[in-house]
């Protein structure tokens, strides 16, 4: 009999004065937690803008390209992405618990699109066309802010995190 992998549990710790974690990797610094089969309660928004290779969420293994974007719901194990970056490749990652805000927070009426959309992200979720790119790009605009000033940003694209160009894994 086959003995099976179990996902490892990956403890998420923001820097001090944030209530998510957002940290960008390259060549310089690599994300040694995405190279082995784990979980976390946070929600996972992960932007690859250079490089590509093999990932795998929950059962459905693919490839990934520059450009990609996907979302990744409390405890989905997941693994791969960015283990062999190489030249300008690049992967920001947004790890957010799902009551950083507070645990009403997503029950106010104008977050039920948000809170619909982290529900549909426990299988996994993809973006393509125009709101890849558009997301990408507010993410990283967020690199130089003040935590502040990232919180205030994560809220204001949120609303493309809804958008209608996703492929569910």
């Amino acid at each position: 009999m086959k003995k099976s992998i179990k996902p490892e549990l990956e403890r998420v710790e923001p820097v001090f004065g944030s209530s998510f974690s957002y940290r960008t990797y390259n060549k310089d610094h690599q994300n040694k937690n995405h190279t082995f089969w784990h979980y976390h309660p946070e929600i996972e928004l992960v932007y690859v803008n250079g490089g590509s290779g093999k990932r795998q969420i929950g059962s459905h293994i693919s490839y990934y390209r520059t450009g990609d974007l996907l979302l990744i719901g409390s405890n989905l194990p997941h693994c791969g992405f960015t283990e062999g970056l190489s030249g300008h490749d690049r992967e920001t990652v947004i790890q957010l618990n799902p009551n950083f805000l507070g645990a009403r927070f997503f029950d106010i009426p104008e977050m039920k699109n948000i809170k619909a959309l982290f529900e549909r992200a426990k299988m996994g979720i993809v973006y393509s066309g125009e709101s890849k790119q558009v997301i990408g790009e507010r993410i990283e605009s967020l690199e130089e802010k003040d935590t502040f000033e990232r919180l205030v940003g994560l809220l204001e694209f949120s609303g493309y995190w809804k958008a209608q160009e996703i492929i569910r894994y």
